[in-house]
């Protein structure tokens, strides 16, 4: 089974970036001069993925706009010999990798994978969420996960360490054996949503990337909301675990959390010491304010 399709959830209000988000979307927050959202894109594209089910709400068209030609842009730099911006401007045309899906109410992770069933169309599939963002250099973080799922041909789940007190703002993985979890890919037997820190299975964690075969949709369309009145991804791992094995595989990168507006920085930092271009500058900086 080959991975081709990705799902991109995106239809969120991006209640912790108020009152920003009030008239931007979280999604097109920047890294440095690219939006969070073009990164996500960028890793799907790399990894080999033909097409990305991005699932946003009716009011977040410009999510996808993003990623539209823009031809009175493109021929105004044409025509002012600004070449290089063009460029830029070009590699941002990726529309004809994204199909849209609308999430017309928002019911949980659990329900926005699940109406993109028909999209999907009974095949293998990733998941990205676009709280996380993953650097890697060498191999895309969704890459590995379709690379151990081609090897196991079972659903598998991206996890990394977290400090044990911090286990509880996070979903926890729980391992079939204790004596496998450290290993870099092992089974597990089920997930628990931000377990408190007495009663964590594990100090692994759900970090934002998955690979499933087409068998969660339908327990996914069959589950009742729970907590918060939504329905949970993890909420479908035990009916999966019933009809084969689950693995969890620990990924190697960087993760920022873009779900706070501390990650957000951190990985602004982080990206600008990167850039031959203002690195230097930004350190200085960094000097300064020490």
């Amino acid at each position: 089974m080959k991975i081709n399709k990705v799902i991109i959830p995106a239809a969120g209000w991006g209640t912790r970036f108020l009152p920003l988000t009030k008239s931007i979307h979280k999604e097109l927050v920047p890294i440095l001069n690219k939006p969070a959202i073009s990164y996500l894109v960028e890793e799907c594209i790399e990894a080999g993925i033909s097409e990305i089910i991005l699932i946003i709400s009716p009011r977040k068209n410009e999510v996808v706009d993003y990623f539209k030609i823009y031809e009175l842009l493109e021929e105004e730099l044409k025509q002012k010999n600004k070449i290089h911006l063009l460029d830029l401007v070009k590699k941002t045309n990726k529309e004809k990798f994204i199909k849209v899906v609308y999430q017309n109410e928002q019911l949980g992770l659990g329900h926005a994978i699940a109406i993109a069933a028909e999209a999907i169309n009974n095949e293998p599939f990733g998941i990205i969420l676009g709280d996380d963002l993953i650097y890697n250099d060498k191999k895309a973080a969704i890459k590995q996960l379709i690379e151990q799922f081609e090897q196991k041909q079972s659903s598998i789940i991206g996890v990394a360490n977290v400090d044990a007190k911090e286990v509880n703002k996070y979903g926890i993985v729980v391992p079939k054996n204790e004596s496998e979890k450290n290993n870099k890919v092992f089974e597990i037997i089920g997930a628990v949503e931000k377990p408190s820190i007495e009663t964590a299975p594990s100090n692994k964690a759900i970090i934002g990337r998955y690979v499933f075969t087409p068998e969660i949709l339908d327990l996914l369309k069959n589950l009742k909301p729970t907590v918060n009145n939504e329905i949970q991804l993890v909420d479908a791992f035990d009916g999966l675990i019933k009809k084969q094995k689950i693995y969890a595989y620990q990924l190697d990168g960087i993760r920022y959390d873009l779900g706070s507006i501390d990650g957000f920085v951190k990985a602004n930092i982080d990206y600008a010491l990167r850039d031959k271009n203002i690195k230097t500058s930004i350190l200085e900086h960094i000097k300064k304010i020490r």
